[in-house]
C-alpha cells in the first residue's frame, strides 16, 4: 500500500473509528466474493498449524498450547515461553490472512499465495505477535476480562504490521491510541468476532475455514475505515492487481 493511502502512517493523526458490528456482515460480504479462495486458504491455514504444532510440540516432547491468536487461554504451568511461541507461530499465518483480508477490502485482487507475502515485515510480525500473546496470557490469570479488553484495544495490531508495515512497537502504540476511546465496543467487537472463530472450531474444525477469513475480514473493514483515506469498495477496483505486490 502507498503511503498517501494510510492516514496514521503518513500523517501522525487518524479519524476515529466508528466501532460498528455491521463491519462483520460487511465481511461477510467480502467473504461470499472470493469464497474459494478463502476456503482454499483456510484449509492451508488448517494443514501448516497442524504441521507446525507437530513438528515443535515433538521437539518440546509435549504438544503446545493451542489457540493462542484467535482464542484466548490460560497457558499451563510453566508453559508460558512455550505459549508465547505458539502465539507467534500462529501470527505468522494470521498475518498472512491479514494481509490477504486488507488487500480485499482496498479492492485489489488476491490469491492464496498471498498467505505467504508476509517476508518483508517477518521480524516485526514475529515480536508483535510474541508480545501480543504474550500480553493476553499474563492477564488470563486474573480472569478473561482483562485479556479480552487488551485484545480488543490491540485488535489493529497485525493489520497495521502488514498492510501498513509499522514496526511491532508503532503498530502496537497506534492501535491503543485509535481504540483506547471506544475500549468498550472494541472489546465486545472483538469478543463476537473471538466467538464467530469458536463456532467454526466446534463444528470438527470445518468451520473455520469460513470463520477465520470472516474474523480477518471484519477486523480489516473497521481497520480500512480507521486509517485508510479511499474506500475500498469491491465495486471501484475489482480484480485489479496491487502495485505493492
Amino acid at each position: 500500500m502507498s503511503h498517501g493511502d494510510f492516514v496514521s502512517a503518513a500523517a501522525g493523526g487518524f479519524r476515529r473509528p466508528l466501532v460498528r458490528f455491521s463491519a462483520i456482515g460487511e465481511g461477510w460480504e467480502f467473504f461470499k466474493a472470493r469464497w474459494g479462495t478463502w476456503v482454499l486458504t483456510g484449509l492451508l491455514v488448517l494443514f501448516l498449524n497442524g504441521v507446525i504444532y507437530t513438528v515443535v510440540g515433538a521437539f518440546f516432547g509435549k504438544p503446545l498450547p493451542q489457540g493462542v491468536g484467535f482464542r484466548l487461554e490460560v497457558p499451563p504451568a510453566g508453559r508460558f515461553v512455550e505459549a508465547v511461541l505458539a502465539a507467534v507461530l500462529n501470527g505468522f499465518l494470521l498475518g498472512g490472512m491479514f494481509r490477504m483480508a486488507c488487500r480485499q477490502v482496498r479492492g485489489y485482487r488476491i490469491s492464496v499465495t498471498d498467505l505467504f507475502g508476509i517476508t518483508d515485515v517477518f521480524t516485526e510480525l514475529a515480536i508483535g505477535s510474541a508480545i501480543y500473546g504474550g500480553a493476553c496470557c499474563l492477564l488470563a490469570p486474573f480472569g478473561l476480562i482483562p485479556a479480552f479488553i487488551l485484545a480488543g484495544v490491540w485488535m489493529f495490531t497485525i493489520p497495521l504490521i502488514v498492510d501498513a508495515r509499522l514496526t511491532a512497537l508503532e503498530a502496537i502504540r497506534r492501535s491503543w491510541r485509535t481504540l483506547k476511546g471506544e475500549w468498550i465496543g472494541a472489546t465486545l467487537f472483538h469478543f463476537v468476532a473471538y466467538a464467530i472463530v469458536g463456532i467454526g472450531a466446534c463444528c470438527v474444525c470445518v468451520g473455520l475455514m469460513l470463520t477465520m477469513p470472516l474474523y480477518c475480514l471484519s477486523i480489516s473493514v473497521l481497520y480500512r475505515d480507521a486509517y485508510l483515506t479511499k474506500s475500498a469498495s469491491p465495486f471501484i477496483k475489482p480484480n485489479v492487481p496491487d502495485p505493492d505486490f
